[in-house]
């Protein structure tokens, strides 16, 4: 009897798993519209400029008043004036008083009862009863210009406002034979407006201090390159 043949055996299985497959990748994201493409790398310059301006003005401020040291001289405002314009009538008075009071004025502390405050508001306190608020002297101001000065944590108003009384009355008597708006006294009352405001930024916590020291320069900066504050000078001329 013959045998049948054996069928022949099965292939051999493999032992490892079947290899998933990589899934594909995702669709790129839709392209930004050109317009908010544009909008957004013109706020990116403009954020970067404003934050280069901020930076420069700041080291400008520092150049500028680095050598900051005591306070400024006492003010002689009619030191070039002579005996025949110191005598020269002046709103009932005559320039050697309107100087002297300026002087004074310039010269005080800036607040409190005894300062330039005091002589401001007079008679309202905290000016007491013997304080004297002559009326020939210009006391108008606009206060501090830039919002920041008058208001906040600093308020540098009174240091504007001693600022403007300088700069007006000298503009108010300054006269051929009475020469006082020159740049001198100009430069002594924008010193004593930085000194004012750093006596403020004293008052202050370490913190708030450094803030407000290089608010105070950056604004006597402006002051000293304020065109208006140029005109009528004597290199001018």
């Amino acid at each position: 009897m013959t045998v049948p043949p054996l069928p022949p055996p099965p292939p051999p299985q493999a032992w490892w798993p079947d290899t998933p497959r990589t899934p594909p990748p995702p669709p790129p994201p839709p392209e930004e519209p050109a317009p908010r493409r544009r909008l957004r790398r013109f706020l990116r310059a403009a954020g970067l400029g404003t934050l280069s301006g901020l930076a420069a003005a700041v080291a400008v401020a520092y150049a500028m008043t680095g050598s900051i040291g005591p306070p400024p001289p006492a003010p002689d405002v009619c030191h070039q004036v002579g005996t025949e314009g110191l005598a020269t009538p002046y709103a009932g008075v005559n320039i050697e008083v309107v100087c002297t009071d300026i002087d004074t004025d310039l010269g005080l502390p800036l607040g409190g009862t005894a300062g330039f405050e005091a002589v401001l508001k007079a008679p309202s306190p905290p000016a007491g009863p013997a304080t004297v608020h002559p009326t020939y002297l210009v006391w108008e101001s606009d206060g501090c210009s830039a919002p920041v000065l008058g208001s906040g944590p600093f308020d540098f108003s009174l240091a504007c406002y001693r600022h403007d009384f300088g700069w007006r009355n000298l503009k108010a008597i300054h006269t051929g034979e009475v020469p006082v708006w020159t740049v001198g006294n100009k430069d002594r009352v924008d010193a004593g407006f930085l000194w004012d405001m750093r006596t403020r930024c004293a008052s202050l916590s370490p913190i708030w201090r450094i803030g407000c020291d290089t608010t105070a320069r950056v604004y006597y900066t402006a002051v000293r390159l304020n065109p208006s504050g140029l005109q009528g000078l004597p290199w001018q001329e």
